[in-house]
């Protein structure tokens, strides 16, 4: 009896304890239910607000957006985008994005490629193809430039695709005016250069056809002079001599003349005996018959005598005495650029001394005049030098180098002027070798 009661007390004691732990857990379960079911709300509500927070920005922003499913369909628009289609986001979701996004290439007019499926096959950023227009729900055209992304859930699965596009009409419109700007500028260019190479080769010819006619004016000059020289002293010398002759027969008879008479008939025979000397000197500088004959440094020193003693300026010449013979051309050359050197110190420098070398050098014949003088002004330089600008005489000197290959340099500055003449040396000859002309 006392055993069955304690058998019975100890059942309802654990069953006691069996309904208290029961009654726990289904207390501590009703807590774990209600704490999910408020983080579920509370998750619900912080994703209502993102979800608000994200339509309201993509509401707000400049360019067009449109969100489509993994099913290439329309879940969103924001105000741009509907302006731009033609569409509002509530008739538009659900449909194919083609219907909504119709785009077209603006240059085939054949249908766009779809950015969207793009980004569902490929999970990556794509942007729309070059010239890309929308037509709009209306048939309004808009070029456009986008790019799509994926839209990825928290486990980094594409949910979806943001859209992104902007109308770049002016920005096109402007490409195009700029094309055919640089187009219209590429051709008158070409246009430009063409009319150049041709006025170059007019001016090439030109000054070709300038060389010609300055050397053949050279050539004639030389001539010229030759003749001329000639014909003083075959004519006017000759007619001189004879004058001469007959006033020293009247000499003869100088006794039977008045005193007076006597006097005018010697002073006539020293101006005759004057003249014949000024015209032999006229004569040999037109073209001094010594150059042919004995060559330059005997016909330089002839003329550098004379000048020195006409223009009281000391002119010193430098020639090896071995120098040797010239062609014709070249040793004319050299004396009439001496000449014009010469010249050019009595009118303008100033000095009262000047130098002239002549040297063979490294195949090459080497003239440099020196004056120790006033020097050229730089703006008279630089004429000097500049095509077409340069003087009578300088030009002379340039075109006679120039036809034997030859160059011209002047320095100058206050202490004097250097003019240099180089030219190409022949083979010397034997001296005293005439050369004709």
């Amino acid at each position: 009896m006392h055993s069955d009661e304690n058998e019975e007390k100890l059942l309802r004691s654990v069953a006691f304890q069996n309904a208290q732990a029961v009654l726990l857990a289904r207390e501590r379960a009703e807590r774990e239910l209600i704490a999910a079911k408020e983080e579920l709300e509370r998750k619900s509500t912080e994703l209502a607000e993102q979800r608000e927070f994200f339509r309201v920005t993509l509401s707000s922003i400049g360019d067009a957006v449109i969100t489509c499913d993994t099913d290439a369909r329309v879940t969103f628009l924001n105000p741009v985008a509907e302006a731009m289609t033609g569409w509002k986001s509530e008739e538009a979701s659900g449909q194919p994005l083609e219907t909504v996004f119709n785009i077209v290439n603006e240059q085939t007019r054949l249908t766009a490629p779809n950015p969207v499926a793009r980004v569902l096959r490929e999970g990556a950023v794509v942007g729309l193809a070059n010239h890309t227009a929308l037509i709009a729900r209306d048939g309004t055209e808009t070029a456009i430039a986008d790019s799509a992304a994926p839209i990825r859930d928290e486990n980094g699965k594409v949910s979806g695709v943001v859209m992104v596009f902007h109308d770049v009409t002016e920005q096109r419109r402007a490409e195009n005016a700029l094309r055919e700007s640089n187009q219209l500028l590429s051709e008158a260019r070409d246009l430009l250069e063409k009319r150049v190479q041709e006025r170059t080769v007019e001016l090439k010819a030109a000054n070709e056809s300038l060389r010609h006619l300055s050397v053949s004016l050279l050539q004639l000059q030389d001539e010229e002079r030759r003749r001329l020289a000639r014909e003083l002293h075959d004519s006017v010398g000759q007619i001189l001599a004879a004058l001469g002759m007959n006033i020293r027969l009247v000499q003869t008879q100088s006794e039977k003349l008045d005193p007076n008479v006597a006097r005018a008939v010697s002073d006539n025979a020293q101006l005759v005996e004057q003249a014949s000397r000024e015209i032999r000197t006229i004569s040999h500088l037109l073209h001094p018959p010594l150059l042919e004959m004995t060559g330059l440094a005997s016909t330089l020193q002839w003329y550098v005598d004379g000048f020195s003693e006409r223009s009281k300026i000391k002119v010193s010449l430098e020639i090896p005495p071995d120098f040797g013979r010239l062609p014709g051309d070249t040793e004319l050359a050299i004396f009439r650029i001496v000449q014009e050197c010469l010249t050019n110190i009595h009118r303008h420098s100033g000095s009262a001394t000047a130098t002239i070398r002549i040297r063979r050098e490294s195949g090459c014949v080497i003239v440099t005049v020196r004056d120790y003088g006033k020097g050229i002004p730089k703006e008279k330089q630089r004429e000097l030098t500049e095509s077409g600008r340069s003087g009578v005489g300088f030009r002379g000197m340039q075109e006679r180098l120039r036809q034997l290959g030859g160059t011209l340099e002047i320095q100058s500055d206050g202490d004097g002027t250097v003019v240099t003449a180089t030219l190409e040396a022949a083979p010397e000859n034997a001296p005293g070798q005439l050369h004709g002309h």
